[in-house]
Order: structure tokens, then C-alpha cells, then sequence
């Protein structure tokens, strides 16, 4: 019998697509305690109150970060097989857990225990969870969806180090965890166990509130309808999505690696120069309040790029809009090794921070595009394992480039020569073919 929450649901006059997207805003916000900018803020007091060295707090978020890759790959699937909304409940819970154990750990095996636990649940399972949130409401629009639901994520990045760097020097490195874990519970978790649905199917409604027809050069129209067998929803009418792929059809399809292959690299850059952006200023003797601006620059150009991208994802191919990315953070890369100066620094930052901006708008709406909904979370759950190990790796080739260097610079320009190619490629991506054109395809040879 369906809950009385469904049924109200059912009887809504508006798209229920449009509510969960603020939620799935939410879930984004909620992922800032395994995030490398927030983390960032507590590094000062960890470091004092630890009595760590900057390696040893490097090795333990390091290896965190790894260790949270490994059981990654099992949440994609398991939100295909139980839904979206008891997947996603169970991590916020157990993410707010992880924030009260990470308040409470006294030395280096704690404090590895709790980065696990931070980056697995935060950073990877809930980023993972909130993206595959709108794929499942929208696709035709999924694009401009995408760039609202980005407006939070940028704001964060731009600002919750500060807060949290505030509430840190007004209660303490504990209590601030203690006070995540609160928000957590008290405000995610309600609004997800209410309001969450896993599919616009399950309240009889459809993909971007209509039966709709795929957008021209994406997919090829659905077929307009199919009765479900279930007896209570027998008068439904569910979209078919016919241009699916599964993981190993998708794994067989170049895209996929150059897809994938851009999150990674894209991932250990990023976490790698930005773990050490403070310490990369100061080598370069450049004013102490440099970092900080550049996370204002990161932040802002980060935001417009998700905007205009998530917009223009809808109208543009996404072939020039993802070589348009790449090669910004590329370019970026590239930059900061050849310019050591302030300049140089904010450059990276506008580059750099454009350049995720239209990944992270752009990525979504491909990984739709390209192989469908229905085997969306074990196709993107495999990447998002070698993105959050591609993170952690970052940092440990900084600190490794510079403990033998000593200097970060031929750390930045590996990163360059790796994204670089990849650059190059992204411009010449197509669709997968349709399933049936790929078996038809032997017997026309």
C-alpha cells in the first residue's frame, strides 16, 4: 500500500522534479564535511591538537581518501537495486555519525579512521547520490537543472571554509564537528525521508514532467508509453528508455575513457594543488592573504561556468563543451607552472575554477545523454571510485614532488601533461551508438 505521503505526492497540480532539485541542492551542501575545502579548515587545529606533522596529516587524509574508493563501488548499484532515497538516507545518517567519531579522535589511526569515513560518505557516496538525483527527474533540461543545482556546491566551496574557520576559533575544532553532525540529523535527514522520491514514475509523472521526446542529436524518441504489471499503478503510464547501456556496454565505448579518465585527472589536480594552495603561495613568497583570495576566485568562476555550462549543455554538443573544460583546466595547470607570481596565481584560479565549473555541469549531463538512466548509478559509481582515488592520490604526489624537489613544480606540470591529451580527445567524443545499430553492425559488413 502506498503511503499517504505518495498518494498526496500523486495529486500535486506541479512536476515533482522541481522540488527534488532544491533537495538534491541540499544533499550537495551536505557533502562539505568530506570535502577537501572544508577539511582545510580544521588542518591548523588538527595539526596543534594532534601533535601531527604536516606529513603525517597529509599520509592520513591520503590514505583515507584511497580506502574510500574501495567500497564506493558498491553504492552505485546498490542505490539501482533499493532506490535512491534509502541509499541516500543511510549515508546521511551514518555521514553525521562519521562527523561525532571525527570529533572525538586523539591520534593518527583515529584520524585516518575518520577521513575514511568523511571522504567515503561525504565527498563520494553523497556527491554520487545528489548527481544521479536529477538524472533521474530530468533529461531534456538536465542541463539547466544542472546549472542550478550548481549554485550551492560553488557558494560552498567559496565560503564554507571561512565559516567553518570562524566557528572553529569560537568553539573548537570538537564542537564544530559535533555541530555538522547536528545539522545533518536535524535538517537533511528529515527532509530526505519525507520528501525524497526515487522516480518520477513512481508517482505517475515522467521524465522532465511530460512523456517527452528526447532532445534532437541526443537519443532517438522513446516510445510513448508501457503499462506497469504492478496492480496499484495499472493505469500508469511509464517511459521506456530503450537507449540504456549497462556498465560493460559503456566500458566497450571510448567516451567512457575519456569521460571517465577527465574526472580522474581533473580530481587529482585539484585536490592536490588546492591541499597545498596556502603552502604553494607561501613557497612562492607571495602575500599571506593570497590563498584565500584565490578560493574566492575559484568559487565564483566556478559558479558562472556551472551556469552558463548547465545551460548551454542543452543546446550545445557536448563534444565542444567538454574540450572546452578540459582544456581550461589544462591550460590552467599549465599556467601556474610557467607564472609564479600573483598574477600567475589568480589566472590558475579563473582558469582552473571555469574549467571544473563546466565539468561538473557538462559531466552530468553526458553521462544521461550518452548511456541513460536506467544502469546510470553502476556506470557512474565505477568512474566516481577512480575520481575519489584519483583525489587522493593528488596530495601524496605533491608532497612526494616536493619533499624531493622542493618545490611543487613538476608535480603541476605531470598533472598538465596528463590532462593535456585528454583535452585534445573530448573534443572529438560522440553518443554510443543505439544498442540495436551496434548488434545490426557485423551483419552489414
Amino acid at each position: 500500500m502506498n503511503s499517504l505521503s505518495d498518494r498526496l505526492a500523486r495529486r500535486l497540480p506541479f512536476f515533482y522534479g522541481y522540488l527534488m532539485l532544491p533537495i538534491a541542492m541540499l544533499m550537495q551542501l551536505g557533502t562539505s564535511p568530506g570535502q577537501t575545502f572544508a577539511v582545510s579548515a580544521f588542518t591548523p587545529s588538527l595539526l596543534e591538537s594532534l601533535s601531527l606533522t604536516q606529513s603525517r596529516l597529509g599520509l592520513a587524509y591520503m590514505l583515507g581518501t584511497l580506502l574510500a574508493a574501495i567500497p564506493l563501488t558498491f553504492v552505485g548499484p546498490a542505490a539501482d537495486r533499493h532506490g535512491l532515497k534509502r541509499v541516500a538516507s543511510i549515508v546521511i545518517a551514518a555521514l553525521s555519525l562519521a562527523c561525532l567519531f571525527a570529533s572525538s579522535v586523539n591520534g593518527f589511526y583515529g584520524l585516518l579512521a575518520a577521513f575514511f569515513l568523511l571522504r567515503f560518505l561525504g565527498q563520494g557516496s553523497l556527491t554520487l547520490l545528489s548527481g544521479n538525483t536529477t538524472a533521474m527527474w530530468f533529461r531534456n533540461r538536465i542541463g539547466r537543472v544542472s546549472a542550478v543545482l550548481s549554485i550551492g556546491s560553488a557558494i560552498a566551496f567559496a565560503w564554507v571554509p571561512d565559516l567553518l574557520a570562524s566557528t572553529i576559533d569560537a568553539i573548537g575544532w570538537r564542537s564544530t564537528y559535533q555541530t555538522l553532525a547536528a545539522i545533518l540529523v536535524v535538517t537533511l535527514l528529515p527532509l530526505v525521508l519525507l520528501l525524497y522520491r526515487n522516480r518520477p514514475e513512481d508517482l505517475g509523472q515522467f521524465v522532465d514532467g511530460h512523456a517527452g521526446r528526447l532532445s534532437p542529436g541526443h537519443a532517438t524518441e522513446t516510445s510513448d508509453a508501457t503499462t506497469t504489471s504492478d496492480a496499484s499503478a495499472s493505469e500508469l503510464q511509464i517511459e521506456v528508455d530503450p537507449e540504456s547501456l549497462t556498465l560493460s556496454q559503456a566500458a566497450r565505448t571510448g567516451s567512457y575513457y575519456i569521460l571517465g579518465l577527465s574526472n580522474v585527472i581533473w580530481a587529482m589536480a585539484g585536490t592536490g594543488v588546492l591541499f597545498y594552495l596556502f603552502t604553494l603561495c607561501e613557497q612562492r613568497e607571495m602575500p599571506s592573504d593570497t590563498a584565500s583570495g584565490l578560493f574566492k576566485i575559484l568559487g565564483m568562476t566556478m559558479l558562472a561556468m556551472q551556469l552558463g555550462g548547465g545551460v548551454l549543455a542543452d543546446f550545445v554538443r557536448l563534444n565542444r563543451l567538454l574540450g572546452l573544460g578540459t582544456a581550461m583546466v589544462a591550460g590552467s595547470l599549465i599556467w601556474l607552472y610557467l607564472d609564479p607570481s600573483v598574477r600567475g596565481a589568480q589566472v590558475f584560479a579563473g582558469l582552473f575554477g571555469g574549467g571544473q565549473g563546466m565539468l561538473i555541469s557538462v559531466s552530468g549531463v553526458a553521462w544521461v545523454h550518452f548511456y541513460g538512466r536506467q544502469h546510470l548509478g553502476s556506470i557512474r559509481g565505477a568512474v566516481w571510485c577512480g575520481t575519489v582515488a584519483g583525489s587522493g592520490c593528488g596530495p601524496l604526489i605533491m608532497g612526494w614532488v616536493n619533499d624531493a624537489t622542493g618545490s611543487y613544480d613538476q608535480a603541476i606540470l605531470c598533472f598538465a601533461a596528463a590532462m593535456t591529451p585528454l583535452a585534445i580527445a573530448a573534443w572529438f567524443i560522440r553518443p554510443p551508438q543505439p544498442i540495436d545499430a551496434q548488434a545490426m553492425a557485423p551483419n552489414q559488413s
